[in-house]
Formats: C-alpha cells, structure tokens, sequence
C-alpha cells in the first residue's frame, strides 16, 4: 500500500505541474532564461549527497549528453555508506532516452537503463523504464518522474523523483531531489555544470 500511495502522489503532483506551468510560463513579463533550449538540462556533469532514509548516505556523480537531438545518453556512479561492517554497497547505471516538447516551456523525456547494485549483503543487476517532465521558468528547472526497475537478484520497484534546480549563471547550477532509489527513499543535494 505504501508504493501505491507514492505513486497515485506523485501522479498528482505531476498532474498540476502539467496544469500549472503553462499560465506560469505565460504570466512572466520577462524572457525565460534561456528557455527553449533544452541543451542545459541534458548536458551536465553533477555531484550530489544523497541521504536515504534506511540505509545512510551516499556520494553520487552523474552526467548526461545530448548526442543528436532529441537522444540523450545518461549514467551515473553511486558510492553508498558502507556503514560499520563495510560491506561496500554502491550501483552504476546508464540510460538511453529521447525527450518530446509538449508545449514551449515543458518537455517530456522517456528512457531505457540498466545497470549493476551492491547492496552490501547481495549485489543484481537491472534494467527498466522512465519518465519525467521538465519545466523552466526563469532560473529555476522543475521536474518530476516515474519509473520502474527489474533486478535480476531482487525483485522489482517502482521508483520516483521530484526536484529542481537554480541555475546561478547559464553554466552552474545547484539543486535538491527527493527520489526512490536503490537504497530507499531520500534527500538529495547536488551542484553540476551544464554545457
């Protein structure tokens, strides 16, 4: 019941972004920054801290490329708190995904991953789907997503993602997400560079 109520919560936070972004976009007097690119938001180097609620923290390094637009290719290396035993729990992933402008200021993008997790006791392999929408208002990129993950060795999830971003000057932004990920629900804080 629990990933049920994630989910049908997030389908409505999702729901009222769709609804709302477009009267914000068109209420603002000035020019979005650099909005309609979607170049910034596919092309980054991050760094992040992720608290998870059941299993500690964890150091994340992501990056993402636009290739030939709309395709975009996307991996990350995730180093967990191997806590007092050490018993080494980490992951790494790629995706492959395509994106699809639903109005001028939102944009959809849907991809395919798959990837290996240590999960300190046991370790899988994975694959699996996801969504998210994008919006950009100014300085600020706000998204949220779905997806769905198999693990050969584990059973699947159901994983989401809300967050955003600050874009202090075109290149350097920081920002905060609250995912699912491999190890459970959490906070995360990251800085990346777009280009």
């Amino acid at each position: 019941m629990k990933t049920l109520s994630k989910v049908m919560s997030l389908s409505l936070v999702l729901t009222g972004m769709i609804a709302v972004t477009p009267a914000i976009a068109q209420s603002q007097d000035n020019t979005p920054f650099e909005a309609p690119k979607t170049r910034p938001a596919f092309n980054f180097l991050s760094v992040g801290v992720a608290d998870h609620d059941d299993s500690g923290d964890s150091l994340v390094v992501e990056g993402s490329y636009e290739f030939n637009s709309p395709w975009f290719i996307s991996g990350y290396l995730r180093d967990g708190d191997d806590g007092p035993f050490g018993n080494g729990r980490d992951a790494q992933g790629l995706k492959f995904g395509r994106y699809v402008w639903l109005n001028h200021n939102l944009v959809a993008d849907f991809s395919g991953r798959f990837g290996h997790v240590d999960f300190g006791q046991a370790d899988s392999a994975y694959w699996g789907v996801e969504g998210n929408l994008r919006t950009r208002i100014d300085r600020f990129e706000l998204y949220a997503g779905l997806g769905w993950v198999d693990y050969t060795d584990a059973g699947s999830d159901n994983q989401y993602q809300l967050g955003g971003r600050f874009y202090i000057t075109p290149e350097f932004a920081v920002g905060a997400r609250y995912q699912d990920s491999e190890f459970g629900d959490g906070l995360r804080l990251e800085a990346s560079y777009h280009f």
